[in-house]
């Protein structure tokens, strides 16, 4: 779906008749117009409602400026964010580098203990009056994490009445069926106003494989053509083991076969079709509730407070849980092979396939008073509190040193109703009922994020310059933030997952001056001091201009520091064991990558055995802030003869210096195999099975190594007009990346993923562009949305199937009719041709990049709104 986006000065045209000062994202001094140095794109909520999106995350990652990997419905269970939150990813530079605030002041981190960025969950669109998104680092005039940009969310404060909505949909299939309801109701009495906001949002769950029929990768025939076939997972039912004499072998997998049976293993015959196992959409469901008051104690002092709560319940469904690496005598009664052995994987069938749940809740409450001087100076003083806690885990799990104990007879009884019964773990229905209660337990843990702050600023006007008015703003701030995480107590047993606990605080002071030049040139410069309790302090700064050259021109430009600070995890995350998807460049290697895999004792026919390896991941003590330097250069243009017409144009680059960084673990074997000597600290990371030579182990953990660079263009025209008698707007927003380039340390190969789809961060195609079509009658309105993903490369390389895809472009119309006027009926559909998603070859799961692609295809909804 694609949205359209309404640049700052969109706002500004709608209150031409307000001259009230108010802040604009992105500067603390408070002003009378809309257009600054740094470019604001701004979202309001008439434009929300025509795209029937409920979810903020949504809106947010189809924008054009959006780009790679950030958790939402059809891919919670990748985001680094905490499994089935939601995030934003600005110009494609993690979640991590977007700085999310709600009516200008920062938000608790939310999942289900010690996360990384704000779960967009807690806030329904029902309540949002706009979306402000600064494209620029603002570090100097936020804090920390602005570096690829701000997401500031205004809520509804002032509102007459009452609305009532009702949102009904689903997908062309009749799956994927989702329910929305929302009441705001608001008023004003004898000396302030309120408002108070209820939704309820449910989404049911999609199969993967309900949209393809299988896993699939690229066959190349014996003519040279090439094809796709489906394969499975290398961890099978029944299991497979590694014999004492050096055969690989898999146990019997038919329910009604020989149970002692086994044959040499092979992947194409015996592989574990996994993809019923996942979702496209995961289940959710969300009750948010939320107040605004503010109530003016005298004519200068003004008290105002905020609340909101929210309650997010999700699960995903996921394969059936696996063993490997247990070693098994000859001698143990149910080995049917007279041989010690390695049980490699074994996909336990038996125990059936678990949900992974998350049940979190998240309060924040905001109180403050603000009022104004003698001198007109306004001042705010506001404390912010918030906290979120969390629970998650499997409705079943397998205890592994259980499973372990059931293995060797010396510790396990062949005897019925033993208290540690032996187990036969060799075939597909083998493994009686009490072992399988034995080894089987509802696996739980919990956490949470906190936060605390202390803000007071002050901003007006310092003296009239002949140019203009010099301006200030100015503040200073505590804040405190806390995360924590406590595992299943049997996984914490079992070395699966570490706690987690860590705070820090921070003292923050800022100043802002708006500097009149010359009648048409204004400078904006601000600089902010920052304090860390766990690394030291940090100065900003930015330096902006803007040059009004004639009524229809502006240039604009800023210059900025900006820094992120590691988040709890990265600092005092223990060691947590994943199983991510990873690629063996010693599978069909060529030229040095092949040489180097030989050298290392790799025969020249390795094939890689499934696609994850289980990686340690975890935190650094040791890590420090990452640093950014940014630029924008940008021009405004409304030309005077084309009435209702307005066009940006800005170019970014953000240039980020001792990046916190994990190589993935495909880079990381890449770049051992290509120059040991030279990536000899990626060669120590990982190590391989003595016989078989697959990874069996390998570790990340974040450190001040990388240097990242993105730079680009932003272009947005808007024209408004009454054609035929109708209120028509066009609106078109388009993103260029000219440079997205990673280096993981000094002096060592940069690697550019400008044009390319990645396996695990998203696509970084070089075109992005939404376009926006809208006709408003007295009764009626229609509005078309495109959006626009341009082609792009797999950075793994591969076949001619999936080496590359073709740009692809999503469709969507919703038509809206006013029965009355307070009661209105709206009806969408959404990927109106039914677009298919892409097969590429570095796929995650559903055989295409989740991360990019609608997986979901056509689907449709109904929607009802009523004011009274």
């Amino acid at each position: 779906m694609a949205t359209a986006l309404a640049t700052s000065h969109t706002l500004a045209n709608e209150m031409t008749d307000n001259i009230e000062r108010i802040n604009v994202t992105g500067s603390h001094i408070k002003r009378t117009d809309f257009e600054t140095a740094s470019p604001v794109t701004v979202i309001d909520a008439t434009q929300i409602a025509q795209t029937g999106i409920v979810n903020v995350e949504d809106l947010l990652q189809r924008m054009s400026f959006s780009a790679g990997v950030a958790g939402n419905a059809t891919n919670a269970y990748w985001t680094s964010g905490g499994y089935g939150s939601a995030q934003v990813n600005l110009r494609g530079m993690g979640i991590k580098r977007t700085l999310v605030l709600l009516n200008g002041r920062r938000i608790v981190n939310g999942g289900t203990g010690a996360n990384s960025a704000v779960d967009l969950n807690m806030i329904p669109t029902s309540i949002i009056e706009r979306v402000e998104v600064l494209k620029d680092g603002a570090s100097a005039i936020y804090g920390a994490d602005a570096v690829a940009g701000v997401v500031n969310i205004i809520t509804k404060t002032q509102l007459d009445g009452a609305e009532f909505t009702a949102k009904l949909g689903a997908g062309d299939e009749g799956d994927g069926q989702s329910q929305e309801i929302s009441f705001n109701v608001g008023g004003e009495f004898d000396r302030g106003h309120f408002v108070f906001s209820a939704s309820y949002i449910n989404t049911e769950a999609v199969r993967q494989s309900d949209r393809i029929d299988c896993a699939k990768n690229e066959k190349v025939n014996a003519d040279g053509s090439s094809q796709l076939n489906c394969f499975g997972s290398a961890t099978t039912a029944g299991g497979r083991a590694l014999l004492a004499d050096g055969r690989s072998v898999q146990f019997n997998q038919d329910p009604q076969g020989d149970g002692n049976s086994f044959e040499a293993y092979d992947i194409a015959k015996h592989g574990f079709t996994w993809i019923p196992y996942l979702n496209a959409v995961n289940p959710s469901q969300r009750i948010n509730l939320s107040t605004n008051l503010n109530y003016q104690l005298t004519s200068n002092i003004n008290f105002f407070t905020e609340a909101q709560y929210s309650n997010r319940q999700s699960e995903q469904i996921v394969t059936p849980r696996s063993i490997s690496g247990i070693k098994v005598s000859k001698e143990f009664a149910y080995n049917p092979t007279g041989q010690d052995l390695e049980l490699t994987r074994r996909r336990n069938v038996e125990l059936g396939a678990p949900y992974f749940f998350q049940e979190t809740n998240t309060a924040r409450i905001v109180i403050g008073f603000d009022g104004t001087l003698a001198n007109d100076w306004q001042w705010e003083v506001a404390y912010n509190y918030g906290r979120n806690t969390g629970t998650d885990g499997w409705t079943f799990d397998q205890d592994k040193a259980k499973v372990a104990q059931t293995l060797d007879d010396t510790v396990c009884s062949y005897t019925p109703g033993a208290a540690i019964p032996c187990g036969d773990w060799f075939g597909v229905g083998e493994l009686s009922n009490e072992v399988i209660d034995y080894v089987k337990y509802r696996r739980e843990g919990n956490g949470g994020n906190q936060l605390k702050s202390l803000a007071f600023n002050l901003s007006g006007d310092i003296t009239e310059l002949p140019a203009g008015t010099l301006a200030f703003a100015a503040g200073l701030e505590r804040r405190e933030e806390s995360g924590w995480r406590n595992p299943d107590s049997t996984v914490l047993a079992n070395g699966g997952e570490d706690s987690i606990n860590g705070d820090y605080d921070v003292n923050e002071a800022f100043i802002e001056l708006a500097i009149p030049l010359f009648e048409s040139l204004e400078a904006n410069l601000a600089t902010r001091y920052s304090d860390y309790s766990t690394f030291g302090n940090k100065l900003t700064y930015k330096l902006g201009l803007t040059w009004q050259i004639t009524d229809d021109l502006m240039l604009r430009g800023v210059k900025s520091t900006a820094f992120r600070t590691p988040v709890i995890t990265e600092l005092f995350g223990g060691t947590n064991a994943e199983n991510l998807r990873t690629i063996d460049p010693c599978e069909n290697a060529t030229g040095a990558i092949a040489v180097n895999c030989l050298a290392a004792g790799l025969p020249t026919d390795f094939a890689q055995d499934g696609t994850t390896v289980r990686t340690s991941v975890g935190g650094n003590p040791d890590v420090k802030p990452e640093s950014a330097d940014t630029l924008t250069l940008g021009l405004v243009w409304q030309p005077h003869f084309i009435d209702g017409l307005s066009t940006t144009l800005d170019y970014f680059d953000i240039d980020v210096k001792d990046a916190i960084t994990s190589v993935n673990g495909s880079d990381t074997l890449k770049l051992c195999y290509t120059n040991p000597a030279l990536y000899s600290a990626y060669c120590n990371t990982f190590t391989r099975h003595a016989v078989t030579g697959q990874i069996n182990s390998l570790s990340q953990r974040p450190v001040n190594a990388a240097f990242e660079t993105v730079s680009g263009v932003d272009f947005n025209t808007r024209y408004t007009a009454d054609i035929f008698g109708l209120s028509s707007q066009f609106e078109l927003d388009a993103t260029r990346l000219l440079k997205h380039e990673n280096t993981p340390f000094a002096g060592q190969a940069t690697q550019s993923l400008l044009g390319y789809i990645t396996e695990d961060q998203g696509s970084y195609t070089k075109w992005r562009a939404n376009l926006g079509i809208t006709v408003k009658a007295d009764a009626w309105s229609a509005h078309y949305a495109m959006r626009y993903i341009g082609g792009a490369r797999d950075v793994n390389g591969g076949g001619p199937i999936g080496r590359a895809v073709e740009s692809v472009t999503y469709s969507d119309v919703q038509g809206r009719y006013f029965i009355t006027q307070d009661t209105s009926i709206s009806m969408g559909i959404d990927n109106i041709f039914d677009k298919k998603a892409p097969f590429l070859t570095s796929w995650n799961d559903a055989n295409t990049d989740v991360m990019t692609y609608d997986l979901l295809g056509r689907r449709g909804y109904i929607k009802l709104n009523i004011n009274f």
